[in-house]
């Protein structure tokens, strides 16, 4: 089973691969030790002991010829059916050799540039291979024998062949642990950071929404993450401060006319009906609209489809038509160029053009003219109000705000508005009308508009 912890999968990802490595390094030792012929392998027995007789056989300071074997006596003297060696002067007469034994004898009879010479005997017949060499010493030649049975090279063989094999093994094993061991320590501290800052987010809440993850030694295919939770994060610390914002700008906007009822209330007497009536309206304006903005700042409350915007610019007219009446206002829709369609939720875009054309009507003095444009561009709601005071222009979006020469309203209106383009990636700005007043537009990307469908 895959380990569920990344240091485990990386541990064991590194023992898989060692042990593919070792096992092909393995398999390549293996064939090439069972590869080697018994032939080939007793030509390269008999050169080396050709080498070793040639240093052995060397002329001292007298001009004597002496021999010294190296390391390989003993096998001669005891295995003298399978091995033997022979060094001869010119004449032929043997001037060192191995201990007397039945492969020296089958060595001395056997013919000049012979390569195998049959050893006598009657319980198991053996195959000698035989190699020689001629050198100088002293100006005079000799020629140098050496013999060994097929038998003996392949049980060497077959022990080298162990050998090998045994210490691949092991070489593998030990490998294996160590490399496990290096790893593992390895892993063990490269996750340390991952640790660290699984613990620092574990310690984040609401109350420590500023604390962020650090990238110090974390490795850099993690740094992606890291960044991306750190700006998750300051998303979340915003979208919090934004909340408790919200709310004490929401009790602070209600406390207001309930104090006032309050008091008229507590007073008692005659009542000023009219006073509490206008109080109990403003509550109710101030609390749909906090309901408006709570639902349109929420993404998954919006349902998109396809609608035109002359549709969408129609029902917002016809619904504020009265109100515009009895604000003695012109309410008047333009149409420019081509119909236009786009995948909008229609409920949202209603409460944006009905919150910028109420915001018109309520700011245009009687027998004025309010104009909704309608283009492939988007909307233009345009007033001939008194216009915007520039110092006020940078605060129009934000929520409760309001001028100081509003006498109604919770400046809840275009905030609204501009979380609703948002939510539609719209764009809506503040302008100067030509004429004078007030002009909003909202910008709707060509990319996102389908026209004369």
């Amino acid at each position: 089973m895959w380990p569920t912890s990344l240091s485990g999968r990386l541990l064991l990802s590194a023992l898989i691969g060692v042990f593919a490595a070792c096992i092909a390094a393995g398999a390549i030792v293996g064939a090439f030790a069972y590869l080697l012929e018994t032939d080939y392998l007793a030509d390269i027995e008999l050169v080396d002991e050709l080498d070793k007789l040639e240093r052995g056989l060397r002329t001292g300071a007298d001009g004597r010829l002496a021999f010294t074997l190296q390391r390989s006596s003993d096998m001669y003297d005891a295995l003298r059916k399978d091995t033997a060696f022979l060094i001869a002067d010119a004449g032929g007469r043997a001037v060192f050799s191995s201990p007397a034994g039945p492969a020296l004898e089958a060595l001395k009879h056997l013919p000049p540039a012979a390569s195998e010479a049959p050893v006598d005997d009657p319980v198991l017949p053996v195959l000698l291979q035989v190699r020689e060499r001629r050198v100088i010493r002293a100006g005079t030649g000799y020629t140098l024998r050496v013999a060994r049975s097929n038998r003996m090279v392949e049980r060497l063989g077959v022990y080298a062949r162990q050998l090998y094999l045994g210490s691949a093994a092991a070489s593998v094993l030990v490998a294996l642990s160590v490399f496990a061991i290096v790893i593992y320590l390895t892993v063990r501290r490269a996750v340390v950071p991952l640790q660290r800052a699984s613990a620092i987010a574990a310690g984040i809440g609401p109350r420590a929404l500023s604390t962020r993850l650090h990238a110090e030694g974390i490795p850099s295919e993690m740094t992606p993450l890291i960044d991306a939770l750190n700006a998750a994060l300051e998303r979340l610390e915003q979208g919090f401060k934004v909340q408790q914002d919200f709310l004490a700008m929401a009790a602070h906007e209600l406390k207001t006319p309930l104090t006032l009822l309050q008091a008229e209330i507590e007073i008692g007497g005659d009542m000023n009906q009219a006073a509490m009536l206008r109080e109990t309206q403003l509550m109710a304006r101030q609390t749909h609209q906090l309901l408006h903005l709570a639902e349109v700042s929420e993404g998954r409350n919006y349902r998109f489809s396809r609608r035109s915007l002359w549709a969408l610019a129609a029902d917002a007219a016809g619904y504020l038509g009265r109100l515009a009446e009895r604000s003695s206002v012109s309410l008047q829709v333009e149409r420019q160029g081509p119909e236009a369609f786009v995948d909008a939720d229609e409920g949202a875009v209603f409460v944006l053009l009905k919150n910028l054309i109420e915001n018109a009507i309520r700011h245009s003095p009687p027998g004025s003219v309010v104009t909704l444009d309608v283009s492939a561009q988007g909307f233009a709601v345009v007033d001939q109000g008194a216009g915007v005071d520039p110092a006020d222009c940078e605060h129009l979006f934000k929520r409760f705000w309001r001028a100081s020469s509003a006498t109604e309203g919770a400046g809840l209106g275009l905030a609204i508005v501009r979380e609703i383009c948002t939510a539609h990636q719209w764009e809506v700005r503040f302008e100067e009308a030509p004429a004078g007043g007030a002009r909003f537009v909202v910008t709707i990307p060509a990319a996102a508009l389908r026209v004369g469908e």
